[in-house]
């Protein structure tokens, strides 16, 4: 009996998760189609992703040199 209760909770808990998540991305999404719209381009607000700087930057947090 309870291995099914354990089951049901683990469907409930996925669930949960999914909802939260299509309410965040249709959030999130809102707030780019908006700008986007507007001719605000939220994307280009986000900083691209660098080996170099990222290297540079643990290199400094656990002073390697």
């Amino acid at each position: 009996m309870k291995s099914s209760q354990e089951k049901a909770g683990w469907k409930e808990t996925i669930i949960c998760y999914v909802v939260i998540l299509i309410i965040l991305s249709i959030f999130l999404g809102t707030i780019v189609i908006s700008g986007e719209i507007t001719g605000i381009h939220w994307m280009d607000y986000l900083r691209k992703f660098e080996w170099d700087v990222n290297i540079d930057l643990l290199r400094q947090l656990f002073l390697i040199d």
